[in-house]
């Protein structure tokens, strides 16, 4: 399941090589796609499946196409842009920022400028966007769920400023930014930012599709907190930045060091990832990944037992889990429904809620062992069995699992856990 993500990542470096190469002839494109190749966090995002492989590749392909239309390239390269464009939306929203990028790149460029006079650019951008219109119409459709669900993740609710935890959330974003990039990348990218004028009109390009992307999320990150993937597009051209800034026979030492240190990171990625079930590690980092399959046999062994059917549970992850686990066993999985007057705040809400149509009993995995919180809805309630699942050396997780039976009125969520 998650191959995509490695042969993406597979093809990343090599078009931000080709990128390097247009702007700095072979020494700069080798020394880019190593940088991208040997980046911590390429290694990172290889091993998980998320939406960032596939919006950095149409990332890259987009940009990469820019800079050859920049340079004088042939029309076809007009069909990589719009492709790029259009699929890197559909892969995130945040392919908008490119737009952004574009933008100020043209504002400080004139090759940028006389880039967009050409009119197949506009087509193939407007070609682009137009790959979008399916996705839109159908969040139309569906009361701008998607829109909505990005807005809060941005939003992450009300809080109070408090300036301490802003510079640490600030912080914290810019330190994880050091460890995607690699502190050699990155630090190259500090650098050029604070010696703009100084750049080549090339850098100056490269500098508009990562420097104000990585600002605009840091102050995010001071209001709000953020995720350190959230200006990943933003490394691509860093990638490229860091050896054309770089130059000379230090500046080829601090690179190799750089990537040296990419190396060490990614193959003690792998020893851990080989011994995750053995070593204890501080914060038990592999705990989220590691006992699923476990809870998946103890949930079928009881649905079999007690002659039940449909499965219920309560957090996401636990609904996403369960419902790979089982597939392919008769079992429905179910998600608890979003209250009366909310949307569905997850893809399981929406697609698979627990319904009336649902028929009894209902067996529900839950890591709250307070059963008393089911009995508004439910007339039958009644505590079948726990499972301890072991998530590592010293990390389990346990979880109670309720028989639901004769509901009574329509099905809703059960209150919070108390103390939760």
């Amino acid at each position: 399941m998650r191959t995509p993500s490695v042969l993406i990542w597979a093809a990343i470096p090599l078009i931000v090589a080709a990128i390097g190469t247009t702007l700095g002839g072979r020494r700069v494109g080798l020394w880019a796609g190593l940088c991208a190749l040997l980046a911590p966090g390429a290694a990172f995002s290889a091993r998980i499946v998320s939406t960032d492989p596939p919006l950095l590749l149409f990332w890259s392909l987009a940009l990469l196409a820019f800079l050859k239309l920049r340079a004088g390239a042939s029309d076809r390269w007009l069909v990589v842009l719009a492709a790029g464009i259009g699929a890197g939306l559909l892969s995130k929203y945040a392919m908008v920022y490119f737009l952004g990028g574009l933008l100020i790149a043209v504002l400080m460029d004139r090759a940028s400028r006389q880039t967009l006079r050409r009119p197949g650019v506009w087509v193939a951008i407007a070609g682009g966007l137009a790959l979008l219109i399916p996705n839109l119409l159908w969040n139309i459709d569906h009361q701008l769920v998607t829109l909505r669900h990005t807005g809060e993740n941005l939003a992450d609710g009300e809080r109070s400023f408090a300036l301490d935890q802003a510079l640490t959330q600030g912080l914290e974003f810019v330190a994880a930014q050091f460890g995607l990039a690699g502190p050699v990348v990155f630090g190259a990218l500090v650098v050029a930012a604070a010696k703009a004028r100084e750049l080549t009109t090339d850098q100056r390009v490269l500098l508009a599709f990562s420097a104000p992307l990585f600002i605009a999320v840091t102050g995010v990150a001071l209001v709000n907190g953020a995720n350190g993937n959230w200006a990943a597009p933003g490394l691509i051209a860093a990638f490229v930045l860091a050896p054309l800034t770089l130059s000379g026979r230090t500046g080829r030492r601090w690179l190799a060091g750089g990537l040296a240190f990419g190396a060490v990171i990614q193959g003690g990625l792998l020893i851990l990832d080989a011994r995750a079930d053995r070593w204890s590690l501080p914060g038990q980092p592999y705990e989220s990944v590691m006992g699923w399959s476990a809870l998946s046999d103890g949930v079928a062994r009881q649905a079999g037992a007690t002659g039940i059917s449909t499965i219920v549970a309560e957090r996401r992850g636990d609904v996403a889990q369960l419902t790979h686990g089982l597939r392919g066993q008769g079992l429905e999985v179910r998600a608890w429904p979003a209250p009366a007057a909310e949307s569905p705040r997850d893809y399981f809400q929406m697609t698979q809620p627990l319904t009336d149509a649902d028929g009894g009993p209902v067996l529900a995995v839950t890591e709250c062992s307070d059963v008393a919180r089911f009995r508004p809805g439910w007339r039958q309630v009644e505590q079948i069995a726990t499972a301890t699942v072991i998530a590592g050396p010293g990390a389990t997780r346990t979880y109670s699992l309720i028989r639901l039976d004769q509901r009574i009125g329509p099905v809703e969520r059960p209150p919070d856990c108390p103390g939760a």
